[in-house]
């Protein structure tokens, strides 16, 4: 049975309450700038952190997982749907199956680049593939593990692993998201389907890569189409397909990157497309929007005080610390 917005009215609420405590722009600049790690510290506390040696990465990254832990149980035990979580914790699951297939190929252990925020536990999927076991993976996640092993296995080349693996995580959100019967998650994860396959396109026009590998790399899923799509791209090429408004600023820094611009650039206009769609659905006062606005918000606060803090122990300026940090939805 659908949802209604107002299945989603306690948790709004909860949650635009905690979201007054997320490291907005202006209190990042002010943790960029704070004279010493103390300070840095007596700032993340009041907004929520525990306190941590400001000089003991380790420790930073341990906060930062006990926050998105908690961060997910709260998500869980109030949406009116798991599964909505579940969507925006797949990437860390395939993140943690490219890294152990390529371990294992190499013949080294992974466990250090390893995400405990998947579905999935860490140590469950690696055992899957050291062992061979896959009967705990869900069906498509096991089926691209395999396929992705062997490829890798049979070529050699870590890229057409992970195009397989990216390309089954692509299926399973967009079966993930239709399964819930939201209209406003299934726009998400087409429009990301859409901004990952311009991405792509230009990748591949600028390393001068063939109709070959874009049909390996190309998704389904989204609304732009991507038959006839060959390795020749031009300017008017992405212009014509991604006409869409929403698509205006990506596809601005799309046509500087085919003519050696940033792909910096390209990468950050996309997730600002992503943020905007994300804006539009939190002017209404509860709903799955105010949910996965907070969780995607969260994120990004835990990727920015990982990058601040990191900068500060590498004796980073100010201004290059500034530059490493994205817009973020809050």
């Amino acid at each position: 049975m659908s949802l209604r917005d107002t299945d989603y009215l306690y948790i709004s609420t909860r949650l635009k309450a905690r979201g007054q405590k997320l490291m907005d722009k202006h209190k990042l600049s002010r943790l960029i700038e704070a004279k010493s790690g103390a300070d840095a510290i007596k700032l993340l506390t009041e907004n929520g952190w525990n306190a941590f040696d400001p000089e003991n990465l380790a420790e930073c990254e341990a906060e930062i997982a006990r926050q998105q832990k908690e961060t997910f149980e709260l998500l869980y035990r109030y949406a009116p749907d798991r599964r909505m979580i579940d969507i925006f914790r797949l990437k860390y699951d395939y993140h943690n199956l490219k890294a152990i297939i390529k371990a294992q190929n190499l013949g080294i252990d992974p466990s250090s680049l390893l995400s405990s925020a998947g579905t999935v536990p860490k140590a469950e999927l690696l055992a899957a593939v050291r062992e061979e076991q896959y009967s705990k993976l869900q069906k498509p996640m096991a089926k691209a593990a395999i396929e992705a092993a062997e490829l890798l296995g049979r070529t050699g080349d870590p890229q057409l692993s992970d195009l397989l693996l990216d390309r089954a995580m692509t299926e399973q959100m967009t079966a993930l998201a239709a399964d819930t019967e939201s209209e406003f998650l299934k726009g998400y994860v087409s429009l990301s389907v859409d901004l990952q396959n311009l991405r792509v396109l230009v990748r591949c026009a600028r390393a001068g890569k063939g109709y070959d590998l874009l049909k390996r790399a190309l998704f389904e899923g989204g609304n732009v189409s991507v038959n006839g799509f060959t390795g020749e791209l031009t300017d008017d090429i992405i212009r014509q397909r991604f006409a869409a408004a929403i698509f205006a600023e990506p596809v601005q820094a799309a046509v500087k990157a085919l003519s050696g611009g940033a792909m910096a650039a390209l990468d950050m206009a996309c997730d600002n497309a992503l943020i905007k769609y994300l804006k539009g659905q939190s002017l209404a006062p509860f709903g799955e929007g105010q949910l996965i606005g907070y969780l995607l918000a969260k994120e990004s606060e835990l990727v920015s005080v990982r990058t601040v803090m990191a900068g500060r122990k590498a004796k980073l300026s100010p201004e290059q610390i500034t530059e490493r940090l994205r817009n973020s939805y809050v």
